[in-house]
Formats: structure tokens, sequence, C-alpha cells
């Protein structure tokens, strides 16, 4: 039989070893966690980014946003997607239609702000937009504050909410 000090010694480390694993465990969640959000916040940049880049591919572009969106620009608000796109397609098929072509749109993102809480993202950013026309002089940029939320399903993230405002209003 082992001395009282010795099973009061083998007690103590095996106390310590299970305090040493779970804060192994737990510094190990902490490390992946962060991992998981600095890939969110790539995820949902390159949702924004590519919303930027299909504005003149509006079909494509709704592939990017979720059926409930809610889209505030001006003073409107519209919260039913599918009208919006047929409007939106409508709108840019006459500007072609009267214009006699599509003008070049780049649309950059500035100064993105990305917070994460779980499955939903809030993203601040500048927007600014170049248009250049198809038989004219290109005009200085238009600029707007614009937020967004993406929600997280299946893995991946859709806008589910759309607001801008125009910078210096």
């Amino acid at each position: 039989m082992l001395p009282q000090s010795t099973l009061l010694r083998n007690k103590k480390i095996m106390k310590s070893s299970k305090i040493s694993i779970r804060l192994i465990i737990l510094s190990q969640l902490f490390i992946f966690s962060s991992f998981v959000q600095a890939d969110d916040v790539d995820d949902i940049m390159n949702v924004v980014q590519s919303w930027a880049e299909l504005e003149n591919d509006l079909e494509s572009q709704a592939k990017l946003i979720r059926e409930d969106r809610v889209q505030i620009t001006g003073s409107v608000r519209q919260s039913n997607q599918a009208k919006n796109l047929e409007v939106q397609i409508a709108s840019h098929n006459a500007r072609v239609n009267h214009e006699g072509g599509a003008a070049e749109l780049i649309v950059r993102i500035e100064s993105p702000l990305v917070k994460i809480y779980d499955n939903t993202a809030v993203i601040s950013f500048i927007r600014l937009v170049n248009a250049i026309p198809h038989d004219g002089m290109p005009s200085s940029p238009s600029s707007a504050w614009a937020t967004m939320v993406l929600v997280k399903e299946s893995n991946e993230w859709k806008i589910a909410h759309h607001h801008m405002s125009p910078i210096g209003m």
C-alpha cells in the first residue's frame, strides 16, 4: 500500500492534469474560433465584392441576395426582392435602349467594417461608382454610405438587408 503522502501527491497531479487538459482544449477552441471568424470575414467580403462587380449583371447579382431582402435607397424601402429585381432589370434595359448602349459601371468598396454575430454579419462601407457611358464622357464618381446585413445559411452568406445613403446629405 502506498503511503498517504504519495496518494495525496498523485491526486494533486491528476487534478492538475485535468485542469491542464481543459485549458488546452479551451485554447484550441479559441484559436479555431478566430480562424473561423477570419474565414467568415473573407467570405463576407467576397460576397460584397462580387455584388459590386455584378452591377451590370443584375440577374447574377440577385443570386447573392436572399428572397426576403429589404433594400432602402434614397427615401424608398423595397421589401419584395422579386419585384425589385423586375423593376431594376426593366429600368436598366430602358436606360440602355434610351442611351443606345450600356454604360460601364465600376463599383468600389472602400473602408469596409465587418461585425459578425453568430450567423449574422453587418458590414458598413463607402460605395464609389464610376459610370462610363458607351458614347460620352465619364462623370465624377458618385458615393454613398452603405450598410448590408448578411445571413449565413447552409454555410453560405447572402445579403438580407441593404441600405444606402448619399454622402454629404
